[in-house]
C-alpha cells in the first residue's frame, strides 16, 4: 500500500508539473492585448485634458482681450483732438490780445504823418520791408548853400490840395536800379516830421510818387526803437494838432 501510494503520488507530482506551464500559457493566451501604458494614457486623455482646455482658455481669451481694446483707444483719441483743434482754430472769430514791447507804441498798416516845417499832412504807408522812408515830391531842384549842397522840392496834399515849398540839406544819393532802363539817382533828405505822437527826424528819399496810393512810405528807418505795427488796424494814432506844431 505504501508503495501504491507512493507511485500515486509520483504521477501527481508529474501530472502537476506538466499542467503548470500550460495554465500559466492559457491565462496568457486568454488575456486581452494592452500595451504598456495604456492605462496612464487613459487617466492623462480625460481628467487632466478637460480641465485644462475649460477653464483656463476661457479665462485667458476673455478678459483681457476686452479690457486692453475699449477703454485706452477710446480715452486717447477723443479728449486730446478735441482740445487741439477747436482753441487754435483761427475760424473761432477770437481776436488775440495784441500787448506791444515795452516803450514802443502801437501803429497800424496805415497813419498821418505830419511834415513839421511845412505843416502838410499825408496818409503814409507803413512798410517794414523797406529799409529808407520815401516822400513824394515835386520839382526837385538842388542848390548849394554856404558851400553844402541843398534841395528845393514842393509837397502837396492830394485831398486838400495844400501845397508848401520845402528847403532840406542834401544828406546822400542812392541809386535806384531799373530793369531795362536807366538807373536814376534820388536825393535823401533829412525831414522832421510827426506821427503817433512823437517827433522824428529821419531821412527820406524823394521821388514822385504819382502813382502809388499814397504819398508817404514809411520803412525801418523810421519805424526801429519807436513803433510796432499791427497790420490788422489802420489810422490807430491822429495827425499832429496845431497846438503840437
Amino acid at each position: 500500500m505504501v508503495q501504491i501510494r507512493k507511485a500515486i503520488f509520483g504521477w501527481q507530482r508529474i501530472v502537476m508539473l506538466l499542467l503548470v506551464p500550460v495554465l500559466l500559457c492559457s491565462c496568457t493566451l486568454s488575456r486581452p492585448d494592452i500595451e504598456a501604458g495604456v492605462k496612464p494614457a487613459v487617466g492623462i486623455e480625460a481628467k487632466p485634458a478637460v480641465g485644462i482646455e475649460a477653464k483656463p482658455a476661457v479665462g485667458i481669451e476673455a478678459k483681457p482681450a476686452v479690457g486692453i481694446e475699449a477703454k485706452p483707444a477710446v480715452g486717447i483719441e477723443v479728449k486730446p483732438a478735441v482740445g487741439i483743434e477747436v482753441k487754435p482754430g483761427p475760424e473761432t472769430g477770437i481776436k488775440p490780445v495784441f500787448q506791444p514791447s515795452a516803450g514802443l507804441r502801437l501803429i497800424g498798416e496805415v497813419e498821418p504823418v505830419t511834415l513839421i516845417k511845412s505843416g502838410v499832412t499825408m496818409p503814409a504807408r507803413i512798410d517794414t520791408g523797406a529799409t529808407t522812408s520815401s516822400l513824394d515830391a515835386k520839382d526837385i531842384r538842388r542848390f548849394e548853400r554856404d558851400g553844402e549842397k541843398w534841395v528845393r522840392f514842393m509837397v502837396r496834399d492830394r485831398r486838400s490840395g495844400q501845397k508848401k515849398e520845402m528847403k532840406c540839406r542834401l544828406s546822400r544819393n542812392v541809386t535806384i536800379k531799373r530793369h531795362g532802363e536807366k538807373s536814376l539817382k534820388r536825393p535823401v533828405v533829412t525831414v522832421k516830421s510827426m506821427m503817433g505822437g512823437v517827433r522824428l527826424v529821419r531821412e527820406f528819399s524823394l521821388a514822385d510818387r504819382s502813382d502809388f496810393a499814397y504819398q508817404i512810405l514809411i520803412g525801418r528807418n523810421f519805424l526801429q526803437g519807436e513803433f510796432v505795427v499791427d497790420v490788422n488796424r489802420k489810422n490807430v494814432t491822429t495827425p499832429m494838432s496845431e497846438k503840437q506844431r
